[in-house]
């Protein structure tokens, strides 16, 4: 029996088969009457449609009105009464109606019920792709790709294996690996045929490929044979260092076109994509800056405006005219000064720098002229409001600490950070990032701020105290001194160490010492100060860090234009060179704010780090990898090892061609 088909509607189908061939027999020349009038209607022809048969138009007319509940429950409903032999199927589809609908709780406890020995080869895969699609919705990507693992020939699914492709790209950009999702996402491009998909399809692909900094590019250049995926990252380098020069552009995308020609990306994205990269943001002819350069801030805040300087006098177009004003301490005269700067002409701002007058800015309710504060907010300021948010965020980074642990395959974690409410804040940003993973944050453990003895909560972290009153109690009870060496817990895989340059050498021997020295540390950028000095940081040899490639780069664009700086204004960036990178991107990004936010221009290289934008106007820095050795800091690649497709083949232009 058709899966899905009652009795009924068989048995209508075999009569209607018998009249047939009872008519053919005793009367020939009345089969061709039949046929003849059938073909003469007055409908036009159409091409064929699917059958549907009553239970399936049942619920897809509940579908239509949005109750994928109700349209699950016909076919649980028909699973009652039918045969063994449907009944798998019909619990399959009611599955697959509940995972249109979202309806994840529901998904859980039916596919927990399935007897999956019932199943067949064919709906062995249909189930791993509801596991998994229903893994990713509850945040869980490394599950997901379990799931789709088992799948072995996704060729042979139904769509041609569309939806699994989807699915493992949505899993690793959720892992945090764009190049996996990317190489998904080419596999997909070769199975669709409607160019409104192929083309979403591509732009997901370019901006997969767009959130890798240009050394990452770089490196998965230099190792990768398909020329299929070089093109796409290519094409990726050329539009980034093109940006806003449409003659260079089309230079570049002719040589490109001469090394990958028949590109999959001519199909689609390219025609699209030239529209926008030919569409610079318009430049403002005046800036204002509202900084605390008096105050406690006030050394910071130079900082920032030394950076704005050294980026307007490098502006290679016409400058604009540039104009500071000092919000000193006191917040409430923020938007007296907003004000002021825009009857002098300011047609955008950048600043303020505190939280505070950030949020007076906010509050006001409207604001004439757009403007890029340097500090984020913890509520989110109305959406209409052109207030965009750019700060170097230490939740971000810690969002970054658990990317790059889980996917070096580490699940397990143990914390130590400051007892402060920063410590507390950006331990909980990674611990909810971790777990969205996959991974668990075992234990957190926080030091008095002003200490220089970490022993006690080293010891609980690593559950070393525990350890030691086992071997104190066996004493008692022997009545003797036994030998004893600590054991650390075994089920820590990574350590997160959080805090200052000063505090990370103390706390990194001392891990050692406790019998950690096996166990990968990663910090952010706040444990590594570029005064430190090679003799200073020999303490803190094999520490992981993330950070700016204005501090990292030691060949690139960036160091080459640091050196510039540092010949022209000695010292002025050695006195906090993040907050002077922060300075010339907020200037250097200016132009492109009200683009960031489309497909082909998500991301913009900053000296603060890969630069992109949300939908409430926040911008977020995609940062540069790096261990000290020997005391220094030498740069990682941004994407660990294995790139692997995990047992597919690698895919090649003609492989594209044939799917």
């Amino acid at each position: 029996m058709h899966p899905g088909y009652d009795a009924f509607t068989i048995a209508a189908r075999q009569n209607e088969v018998i009249f047939l061939i009872l008519v053919n027999r005793l009367y020939p020349w009345l089969l061709i009457v039949l046929l003849a009038l059938a073909s003469c209607t007055g409908a036009p022809p159409r091409g064929p449609q699917p059958v549907l048969d009553p239970l399936q138009q049942s619920a897809q007319a509940l579908v239509e009105r949005g109750d994928h509940l109700a349209a699950a429950q016909l076919y649980l409903d028909a699973a009652q009464t039918a045969p063994p032999n449907q009944v798998p199927d019909l619990h399959l589809q009611a599955a697959e109606y509940l995972a249109q609908g979202q309806l994840w709780e529901q998904l859980g406890s039916l596919l927990a019920s399935l007897r999956r020995e019932t199943l067949t080869t064919e709906q062995q895969p249909r189930l791993q792709l509801l596991l998994a699609q229903r893994a990713l919705a509850l945040g869980k990507p490394a599950q997901a790709l379990e799931h789709l693992q088992v799948v072995a020939q996704p060729e042979q699914l139904p769509d041609h294996g569309r939806r699994y492709y989807q699915l493992r790209a949505s899993a690793y950009s959720a892992a945090g690996n764009p190049l996996e999702a990317a190489r998904q996402l080419i596999w997909l491009d070769g199975l669709l045929d409607d160019p409104q998909q192929q083309l979403d399809n591509q732009y997901r692909i370019w901006e997969q490929l767009s959130s890798l900094s240009d050394q990452a590019l770089g490196e998965i250049l230099a190792a990768t044979s398909s020329s299929l995926l070089r093109g796409w990252m290519e094409l990726t380098l050329i539009a980034r260092q093109t940006r806003g020069d449409h003659q260079q552009w089309e230079r570049r995308l002719d040589d490109w076109r001469t090394r990958y020609p028949r590109h999959a990306a001519e199909r689609a994205l390219l025609p699209d994509l030239a529209t926008q990269l030919a569409q610079p943001g318009a430049r403002a002819v005046h800036i204002g800056v509202l900084l605390p350069l008096s105050g406690r801030n006030a050394e910071a805040a130079a900082a920032i405006r030394d950076g704005i300087i050294a980026a307007y006098y490098a502006d290679a177009l016409q400058r604009p005219a540039l104009h500071f004003y000092d919000t000193g301490g006191n917040h409430l005269q923020v938007w007296g000064l907003y004000q002021n700067a825009i009857r002098n002409g300011a047609e955008i701002i950048i600043g303020p720098l505190l939280k505070e007058s950030v949020e007076q800015l906010a509050a006001a309710g409207e604001l004439t002229v757009p403007v890029l504060a340097l500090n984020t907010l913890e509520t989110p300021p109305p959406p209409d409001l052109p207030l965009y948010q750019f700060g170097l965020s230490p939740e971000d980074e810690a969002g970054q600490v658990a990317n790059r642990m889980f996917s070096e395959g580490h699940r397990a974690a143990v914390a130590l950070a400051p007892d402060t409410p920063w410590g507390t804040r950006v331990t909980a940003a990674f611990a909810e990032h971790f777990s969205a993973l996959g991974g668990r944050l075992l234990e957190s453990q926080y030091y008095a701020p002003g200490s220089s003895d970490f022993r006690a909560p080293i010891q609980d972290a690593l559950n070393l105290d525990s350890s030691i009153a086992r071997h104190r109690a066996l004493q008692r009870q022997l009545g003797q001194n036994l030998h004893f060496e600590p054991r650390r817990r075994q089920d820590a895989e990574a350590i997160l160490m959080l805090g200052s340059a000063e505090q990370a050498r103390q706390i990194y021997p001392q891990l050692k010492f406790h019998h950690a020295g096996d166990l990968p540390v990663f910090g952010t950028s706040h444990v590594f100060s570029t005064s430190g000095g090679q003799r200073l940081d020999r303490d803190i040899n094999g520490l992981f860090f993330c950070d700016m490639p204005w501090v990292l780069d030691s060949d690139g664009d960036w160091f080459s234009h640091r050196q510039r700086i540092a010949a022209i204004w000695p010292e002025r960036d050695e006195r906090n060179p993040r907050l002077f990178a922060l300075g010339i991107d907020s200037y250097r990004v200016l132009p492109w704010l009200a683009t960031l936010d489309r497909s082909g221009l998500a991301h913009f290289p900053g000296a603060t780090g890969l630069i992109s934008i949300d939908s409430g106007r926040q911008l977020h820095r995609s940062l540069e990898w790096a261990q000290i050795r020997n005391g220094n800091p030498h740069k990682l690649a941004n994407t660990p090892e294995p790139l692997s497709m995990e047992g597919q083949n690698e895919f090649t232009q003609d492989t594209w061609r044939q799917r």
